[in-house]
């Protein structure tokens, strides 16, 4: 009856698979919908795989990520590959192409309301195949979507990596909620290669909503010269000598509004094609609640009466980042502070916010002053509607910048294992950026930004190379250690 049950799953799954997969690579006028960067990251594990040089470890790539970012696009497009290869640029791929013999998309939550395991199913894929993982005799892709759906999950995959042990025939890439890190089980963490996917940055915005391209190498040039110049006149010289092409690229290539735009919705390639803004809004919302009806609930037991005042948690987030938790607990009527605090820690598990720490703190309590943001800025302005308090709009440049210091400088070799905190003093800077050499950069962001008392204030506390003030409205250098910036040479990293 089990088998019967899994081969009719199978079976129409396949029927319609096609179907599902065109409705990922394709726009309504049936043109390949652009990729995400991280595109170029799947390609290069699949020529890996099928030129035979995998690591052990990448056999199994997992990749966390919040609702509403693209994964199961990226999946899709991996699936259909072929359509999206280039003779120039992916000829090692082509060459190779061949060698893959077999393929299989899954979507786990599909299985899970059929009430059919990980496991089940592929001892029955097996058998209708007639091969085993231990001796497969084939190049075999296999890309699970939303994997956490699986309550075994991690289990499954620790058993696969153990059966392909000797071989690099099987590659599995899977995808899940952004606490998938946390759910592995302890054996799985050496058996498998993580690699986080995050909101969409500006530069990637352009590309999926219009079609343009970022200058090539800036982002990663910008990069450099922001956080590994050294000193402040090394980066005024740098940024001056693109000051010219950036400016051009702007006025010739970016949609007027755009900037804008981006910041209220463009973070999520799921609302890109949505021209109303209220709609789009409404759509965030929609992840928002799709996080705290599948993600939170699973990550930890609350009671239902607490479960409701998470949008209430948001909303009091979004109107400021430094909060106090006596305030949080008495405005939401949370009576137990450990209820509050385990709320706001499953936020953070599920991708939602960033916890900065301050400056210097390594021990000690730091409960009447955490810093939280949003890991894109679309999520504050949803959350708010857009409507922002006075002097408050400045946050989603802060939530912007966390998200470069996650996608971007931790993943940043150069940078070695960088810490982003803050200045809990009033008056302090938004942030200070920790470099492997120990040293400090300044920085403090914000709209038409002409002031440098926090950064001097800052500076004048802590070890530092150079002070940056992100918005201003020229490209200047004070007192060589304070660089303003204009805040289009951030939007292009």
């Amino acid at each position: 009856m089990e088998k019967a049950k899994i081969e009719q799953f199978y079976t129409r799954w396949q029927a319609f698979l096609p179907q599902r997969i065109d409705g990922y690579i394709y726009d309504e006028d049936r043109k390949l919908l652009p990729t995400r960067f991280m595109f170029s990251k799947f390609k290069k594990i699949i020529e890996k795989f099928l030129k035979n040089e995998l690591s052990e470890i990448e056999k199994i790539i997992l990749i966390p990520g919040i609702r509403g970012i693209g994964k199961s696009t990226l999946l899709a497009q991996t699936f259909a590959l072929e359509k999206f290869l280039k003779p120039n640029k992916d000829r090692a791929i082509l060459e190779n192409i061949g060698k893959l013999d077999e393929k299989l998309y899954l979507d786990v939550s599909q299985l899970h309301a059929e009430q059919i395991t990980l496991n089940d199913f592929f001892k029955f894929y097996e058998e209708i195949k007639q091969f085993h993982f231990e001796k497969p005799n084939k190049k075999f892709l296999i890309l699970l979507d939303e994997i956490h759906f699986d309550e075994n999950w991690g289990l499954f995959l620790k058993n696969l990596f153990d059966r392909t042990k000797g071989h690099k025939d099987i590659l599995v890439i899977a995808t899940g909620s952004s606490a998938l890190e946390i759910n592995m089980i302890a054996d799985l963490g050496r058996r498998t290669d993580v690699w986080n996917i995050f909101p969409m940055k500006f530069n990637e915005y352009l590309i999926l909503k219009y079609g343009k391209y970022p200058l090539g190498g800036l982002s990663d040039e910008l990069q450099e010269t922001f956080f590994n110049s050294s000193d402040a006149a090394d980066v005024f010289k740098k940024l001056q000598r693109k000051e010219a092409e950036i400016r051009r690229y702007f006025v010739n290539e970016v949609p007027s509004g755009a900037e804008n735009d981006f910041f209220e919705s463009g973070g999520f390639p799921s609302a890109l094609k949505i021209e109303n803004k209220q709609k789009a809004i409404e759509k965030i919302r929609s992840v928002i609640d799709g996080i705290i009806a599948k993600d939170i609930l699973k990550l930890k037991r609350f009671e239902t009466h607490t479960i409701a005042k998470v949008n209430d948690l948001l909303y009091l987030l979004a109107q400021s980042d430094l909060v106090s938790y006596q305030k949080l607990q008495e405005a939401l009527k949370i009576q137990r502070p450990e209820t509050l605090e385990n709320l706001i820690e499953v936020l953070i598990m599920a991708g939602l916010l960033i916890k900065i720490r301050t400056y210097g703190q390594t021990y000690g309590n730091t409960r009447k002053t955490p810093k939280f943001l949003f890991i894109t800025p679309s999520l504050r302005s949803a959350i708010l509607s857009n409507n922002y308090l006075s002097g408050t709009e400045g946050k989603k440049l802060e939530d912007y910048f966390v998200l470069i210091f996650q996608k971007d400088i931790k993943a940043n070799q150069i940078f070695g294992a960088p810490r982003l905190s803050y200045d809990i003093a009033e008056g302090g800077a938004d942030f200070v950026l920790t470099l492997k050499d120990r040293s400090n950069i300044v920085v403090e962001v914000g709209f038409n930004k002409e002031e440098i008392k926090q950064v001097e204030f800052t500076m004048k506390k802590v070890k530092s190379r150079y002070g940056l003030v992100i918005g201003s409205k020229e490209l200047e250098l004070i007192n060589n250690s304070i660089v303003k910036v204009p805040l289009r040479f951030l939007m292009l990293i």
